[in-house]
């Protein structure tokens, strides 16, 4: 089973309301006012963040959700070994590969235990592949292809164990970025005296001096 992306949600920010009973309406007059009319306008007390911009944006979280992508890669990439190892390799495969981190011994035998399955598939490989097969070959190739059958089961339950894993930390991730985004939102509407801020693919129309994206972004990511 494929691990795939671990990027399973998007990011979202939510909804800033600074009175209880704080909305936004848009009318006709509110689409067709004249341009010198919007120009003149006071600073909005209804602000706008474009969450895809800001996702995108957000360095120190496209940091984290790229660890989580390689991570994923990465387990993609040693997943397969498992359908050819035997009972007692493939339970010590099981316990490694779900660790976070690994010693120096830990990750020199799970790699030594990915070796061994990717050598015996390519074995198996060589095997089905050979027109003329010794009765040796043939018993390897019957053994060989009884690991793969028998470890289905497991390879599949295994590679569900590390997607929720993911999908756990990848939650983690959002909510904290979330949260740290949240709360630079509120700082730059407190300080604009808006009343709310929106998501922008919520609204109709908005002057531009409502769009606090940029702002939010550039305190989001100070410079060095």
């Amino acid at each position: 089973m494929k691990i795939g992306s671990s990027r399973l949600r998007a990011f979202g920010l939510l909804v800033v309301c600074a009175g209880a009973g704080s909305a936004l309406t848009v009318s006709v007059s509110n689409l067709t006012r004249p341009a010198q009319a919007q120009a003149q306008a006071a600073l909005p007390a209804v602000g706008v963040v474009d969450e895809d911009i800001l996702a995108e944006g957000y360095k120190d979280y496209q940091n984290a959700i790229g660890a989580l992508d390689k991570r994923a890669q990465d387990l993609d990439e040693k997943i397969p070994a498992r359908e050819y190892l035997n009972d007692t390799e493939g339970a010590r495969f099981d316990a490694l590969i779900v660790m976070p981190a690994f010693t120096p011994a830990q990750q020199t035998e799970l790699n030594g235990l990915i070796t061994t399955g990717k050598n015996r598939k390519a074995e198996y490989m060589d095997l089905v592949g050979k027109a003329n097969r010794t009765p040796k070959d043939e018993a390897r190739r019957v053994e060989l292809q009884a690991f793969s059958t028998k470890n289905g089961p497991n390879l599949q339950k295994i590679s569900q164990s590390l997607v929720d894993a993911l999908r756990t930390e990848q939650e983690k991730v959002d909510k904290a970025y979330t949260d740290k985004a949240n709360t630079v939102v509120m700082q730059v509407a407190s300080e604009r005296k808006m009343t709310a801020v929106m998501r922008k693919k919520a609204l109709v129309w908005w002057a531009d001096n409502a769009d606090i994206t940029q702002e939010v972004l550039k305190r989001l990511n100070p410079k060095p």
